[in-house]
């Protein structure tokens, strides 16, 4: 999708529930999986080096840090502080309103985007619904990492990767990149 409609899309997220919203949005920034970004523990915040560091455990594969803004920690801290609030301690940071000792399920997540989405009349550029899925996110983080011409290794480590293997997916170049990378050249050459 583009950036006009996730912006789109994302006007409508901060209108949802406070902590639902704040999950789609960390998950949206930190590039996880959704069942990682669900899963987060309570603990996974520490600081090493006036730096504020992530523990993602993630389901499908290895457990890894990465380094994040103050914003989006103070973002997790405000999550953790919700649900301690409202449900006392728990093991896990976005729990299930009957059964705290349980993370939301992707299931609760996509049944509210997807009413919001009819209710709101969110339409992709071509006007069709938005059909939307919670990994569009993790594509768009991999996709702009490339547009910032991040090498592949950091890439890899940052979406949680053993290998550079899946990078590739990211790379595939959008129409409007290679137009706006190429115009130097191209002028020159015309």
């Amino acid at each position: 999708y583009s950036d006009e409609t996730i912006k789109r899309l994302n006007e409508n997220i901060f209108q949802m529930d406070e902590q639902i919203a704040r999950a789609l949005i960390l998950h949206q920034l930190l590039g996880t999986r959704i069942s990682d970004t669900l899963t987060l523990k309570t603990d996974c915040l520490s600081i090493r080096e006036n730096r504020y560091f992530i523990r993602i455990e993630q389901v499908k594969s290895i457990t890894f840090e990465k380094a994040i803004s103050d914003e989006i920690a103070q973002l997790i801290i405000k999550s953790i502080d919700y649900t301690e609030e409202h449900y006392g301690k728990t093991k896990y940071i976005f729990v299930k309103k009957d059964d705290p000792t349980k993370p939301y399920q992707y299931s609760m997540i996509q049944n509210q985007i997807m009413t919001m989405i009819r209710q709101e009349d969110i339409r992709d550029d071509n006007g069709e619904f938005l059909k939307f899925g919670t990994h569009i996110f993790r594509h768009c983080y991999g996709k702009k990492l490339t547009e910032m011409h991040v090498d592949d290794w950091m890439i890899a480590k940052l979406l949680g990767h053993t290998s550079t293997q899946s990078v590739q997916y990211y790379r595939k170049i959008g129409n409007k990149l290679m137009a706006d990378e190429t115009r130097e050249a191209r002028e020159k050459m015309d």
